[in-house]
């Protein structure tokens, strides 16, 4: 890989895996007029982007699989498959919930990419994550979170992430707020970013909402003149989720970001989810 395939690379991994990180999803709040959920969830879906400076087109498909039959412990697996120019890489994962107490959960998951060519890296080599979150009384619809990631990148790079979190439930609405503090090595620099999410609906009917995220990354490439990069850049995304039967539904989402002085990239997203 060449030096600056090599810095490309490393940027935009970085930037997925740092820059405005995704919250990890939560749970629905459940009521008295909403179906109970069935044991399996299964969503297959597929995205496409494109993105500018001469990078190409970006697509992908990805396969999650809920496994709801144990209250206290909620397992999933999922697989995503990207395309670029340069090649295809896969990712395959594992996510949970386990609630400890009526006040309090974690969420835990790693990831693994086998990262054939060196040309199409696209995912971490590993990433694993996990977050405490507590339940406050007396009406437990405010919840505070604090979260770790670590990710490793192979040849170009480790880090870890800390997240500190809250998220509040109120009627049909549901909000989210994270602050993540990224160390990246080698170098042993540190950078922030963070992420906010709004969405309205419920489990059954339709769900609709957005995410807002944005922050600065800060890296040190590794050559034969080692040097430090810096990005700042910003993302935007909104979703509908929409239940056509009992057992069958859509999501469609649409997301800008621009990595400020590197790209930007607009695209779309689309699954099916089957509950059975």
């Amino acid at each position: 890989m060449t030096g600056f395939s090599s810095r490309l690379a490393t940027a935009l991994l970085l930037a997925a895996a740092c820059l405005a990180q995704t919250p990890l999803p939560q749970p629905a709040p459940q009521g008295n007029d909403v179906p109970a959920q069935l044991p399996f969830l299964l969503e297959m879906g597929g995205y496409d982007s494109h993105v500018t400076q001469g990078y190409g087109d970006w697509s992908g498909a990805q396969t999650t699989l809920w496994i709801r039959s144990n209250p206290i412990f909620i397992p999933a697996f999922f697989f995503d498959s990207q395309t670029r120019p340069t090649g295809t890489d896969q990712d395959y994962g594992f996510f949970s919930y386990l609630n400890w107490t009526k006040n309090f959960y974690t969420t835990q998951g790693f990831s693994v990419a086998p990262q054939k060519d060196p040309l199409a890296v696209y995912f971490p080599k590993y990433r694993y994550d996990v977050k405490a979150n507590w339940k406050l009384p007396p009406s437990r619809n405010l919840i505070l979170g604090l979260g770790y990631t670590g990710w490793d990148l192979g040849g170009q790079g480790s880090g870890q992430i800390f997240d500190v979190g809250t998220l509040w439930y109120h009627g049909k609405w549901i909000a989210e707020a994270n602050l993540f503090v990224n160390r990246s090595t080698p170098g042993d620099l540190y950078s922030a970013s963070g992420a906010v999410s709004v969405q309205y609906g419920r489990e059954g009917k339709s769900w609709i909402g957005g995410t807002l995220g944005g922050g600065h990354q800060l890296y040190q490439y590794v050559g034969q003149v080692p040097f430090n990069v810096s990005l700042e850049g910003y993302n935007a995304k909104v979703f509908y989720r929409k239940w056509l039967s009992r057992h069958v539904g859509f999501m469609v989402s649409f997301e800008y970001q621009d990595l400020l002085q590197t790209y930007r990239r607009t695209g779309g997203a689309g699954s099916l989810f089957f509950e059975f």
